[in-house]
């Protein structure tokens, strides 16, 4: 049987966001929030237990001696507890702080265990929890969500999403009224997971998703999303304008406000994108473009 390693620390209020956001970045699967009191919170984060827990660890431990640069008293008054729990116990932490999520205007995510009533414009999607990136927590998701619906107007569209995780935005894609849509990912377990999403929102019929590399697809679309990290989106530039239709649009998210305009600025050389719209939330930015 699988395990999870819970980290658990205690962080003042101010330093939720970045911190659950950087615990994120670096492969928690959920981050759980508790209050202690007024100020301080607890954050517990989940990570599967398979090595890469260890790295994540030392990650943790550096990045909150960085943070001792911006209030010297934080980091002598955190200590990391750990516990190691079977994949049943985690399953049952998961259902009690994974909660139903309002994104955008119209997007409800929520968990199969969870009954809502939704409203006449509502587009549900029931995501499952897994290892795989994207249940609606993370800022990242959030912004590609709301791009999405501000874009996805006109019908038929297709759309790719790369590095699609749990599927989340390919889902949403469809529930925006998108007919083709395909999703790739280059982990086996997050197109696994992905797959079971897309079946229980009962869009396979215009939903595919790929184990493979954007490089192995040979189709180009109208709008392509990329929910990666810089380095990611930097590297897979010529690939992910190269798979635009004409006057299609790509959305980049996973991108940090301080590295925005650099990668805007790598993104709009050549001259074959134009610079459509920003969005920002906390510390995470989005950007949107559009083919000449």
């Amino acid at each position: 049987m699988k395990r999870w390693l819970v980290l658990s620390l205690v962080v003042p209020g101010e330093f939720t966001e970045p911190v659950s956001n950087f615990l994120m970045e670096r492969g928690a699967t959920g981050i759980e929030e508790v209050e202690e009191g007024f100020g301080p919170v607890r954050l517990k984060a989940y990570f599967l237990q398979d090595g890469g827990e260890r790295k994540a660890l030392r990650s943790l431990r550096r990045y909150l001696k960085s943070l001792a640069k911006i209030d010297p008293g934080l980091v002598p008054t955190i200590d990391i507890e750990t516990a190691s729990i079977p994949e049943q116990d985690w399953g049952e932490n998961w259902k009690r702080f994974f909660k139903p999520l309002r994104i955008g205007s119209r997007f409800i995510v929520k968990p199969p265990w969870t009954g809502i009533r939704l409203k006449k414009e509502d587009l549900p999607i029931e995501i499952t929890p897994g290892m795989a990136f994207g249940t609606g927590n993370h800022a990242t998701t959030r912004l590609c969500m709301e791009s999405l619906e501000k874009t996805l107007k006109k019908k038929p569209l297709s759309v790719l999403d790369v590095g699609t995780g749990s599927g989340i935005l390919a889902i949403a894609a469809s529930r925006l009224g998108a007919e083709d849509v395909v999703g790739i990912d280059i982990d086996a377990m997050a197109v696994e997971i992905a797959r079971e999403n897309v079946h229980r929102n009962k869009v396979s019929e215009n939903v595919r998703i790929r184990k493979a590399r954007i490089g192995d697809v040979r189709k180009t679309f109208d709008l392509v999303v990329a929910n990666l990290d810089f380095k990611s989106l930097k590297k897979a530039r010529i690939p992910l304008i190269r798979h635009l239709k004409r006057q299609g649009v790509l959305i980049l998210s996973g991108i940090l406000a301080e590295e925005e305009e650099m990668l805007c600025q790598l993104y709009l050389k050549g001259g074959n994108l134009r610079r459509l719209e920003t969005i920002r939330e906390g510390e995470w930015a989005c950007l949107t473009f559009q083919e000449r």
